[in-house]
This record gives structure tokens, sequence and C-alpha cells, in this order.
């Protein structure tokens, strides 16, 4: 399951200075730099009241909580490429609680008590790349109450043993976390940047990740996690 934690090697953390596309001129605006608001629906004509035939009702319009959380999701100027790898693609999309205890969790009994007790409703995840193979996830999970959110950010939380934090502006009681982990892999190390937050009922998780056979130059990218992270509370938080 991708969750924040990351156990640091021996090896001093430099906070990412390099340039991207979020970060080289002043933040953009959400309808500058995404394209998740939805169009708004045509009604269609009520029918003419008549002495015999009632006028049918109109439709309420979607409001921003009954959206698809795909909507939602932030879109990266820099995370422009899909997956390639079958891992990514069996999981990524929506999800209730049968699929994420399959297919997302790795406490799945775990999990499941957790997510019932929350009140949660459903969720999404994508996974996109750069093209120089960093890697970019997004949770969302929506709950039944702003309560719900915050237990089970904190519940999460607790599952893992953390890095070193970082600051996001702009974002209050936000959770962060980073470091350099080894890999499976004898000669494949990865630095990942997490950010936690909640807004509304609500809660996102975005992880920044990069990987390299050694570690000369590998650090997290603190600041692009931050600067994706406030475009997505901009999104949620218009979104009501």
């Amino acid at each position: 399951m991708m969750r924040a934690g990351f156990a640091l090697l021996a090896v001093p953390l430099l906070v990412s200075c390099g340039g991207s596309a979020e970060l080289s001129a002043p933040p953009p605006t959400v309808s500058a730099t995404t394209s998740v608001t939805p169009a708004p629906r045509a009604s269609a004509p009520a029918a003419t009241p008549s002495r015999h035939v009632s006028p049918r009702p109109t439709a309420p319009s979607v409001t921003p909580r009954q959206d698809d959380l795909a909507r939602l999701l932030v879109r990266s100027a820099t995370f422009t490429r899909t997956s390639s790898r079958d891992w990514d693609r069996q999981r990524v999309g929506p999800f209730d609680v049968e699929r994420f205890v399959s297919k997302l969790s790795g406490t799945p009994e775990e999990d499941r008590r957790l997510l019932a007790r929350t009140g949660f409703v459903r969720g999404y995840v994508s996974i996109r790349m750069s093209s120089d193979d960093r890697r970019l996830v997004v949770y969302l999970y929506r709950f039944r109450s702003h309560e719900g959110a915050v237990t089970l950010q904190n519940r999460f939380w607790g599952q893992y043993e953390h890095g070193d934090t970082f600051t996001v502006r702009g974002i209050s009681r936000t959770w962060t976390d980073s470091g350099l982990k080894k890999k499976s892999s004898p000669t494949l190390f990865t630095a990942g940047a997490n950010v936690n937050f909640v807004v509304g009922n609500v809660l996102a998780q975005v992880t920044v990740t990069e990987s390299s056979e050694t570690i000369d130059g590998l650090r997290p990218d603190t600041r692009l996690a931050a600067a994706i992270s406030n475009l997505q509370h901009e999104l949620l938080e218009a979104a009501g």
C-alpha cells in the first residue's frame, strides 16, 4: 500500500532545489493548471403544465461533493505519462473497501476495520510518471464526515516509522515525511517525499518518488511534493 513512511539510511539529506514546471513561476491558479472542474449539466426543459399533466421535476444540479473523485485529482505539468508497470496498471482508478484491501493494502484486515469504523465512502488512486521516470502517487479518500477523514489520517500515519518532516506553506495540519530507503533490490534506492492533509471530508495523500542505482545525488524532492500538494488542496477547497 502506498502510504507515508521512509526508512532512512545513514546518509545526510538535502532539500531539493531543482527546478520544475510547478516551481519556475508563481503558483498558477487552479483554472490555469487543471482540467478537473466538470462542465455544468444542461437541465432538460421542464414540461409545460396543463390541467392533466403535472410538470416534470427538474433533476437537482450536481454539487462538487457529489462529483467523481477522478475529477478532483491534481494535474501536474511534470507528471504527464501513465505508468507502464503492470503493478501500477492493476491499482490505479476508483476503489471501494473490497478493492482497497485486496489491491492496495499491506494490512488488509486491519484496514478493513479502519475503513468501516471511519465511515469511508469511496476513493481514487492516480499514478503518473515524469519524462525522467519520477513517480507521482495521489490517493483521495472520501468519508461521510470530516472526523472520519481525520481519524483515518491519524491511524494510517501511525502504521509506519517516519523520516524527516518538511514545511508545506498554505495548508494547515499537514503531515509530511521524506527520506531515502533501499528497495528489495540491493542496488536500487528510492527517495520519497510524502504529504498528508484533510479538506472537509476528503483525505489526500501526495507522494513524489525517484529511484536510482546509487544514492549519489539522490534526495527527496520536497519542494515539488509541496507545490503539487498546494494545487491539490486548492482543487478540493474549490469543490467545497
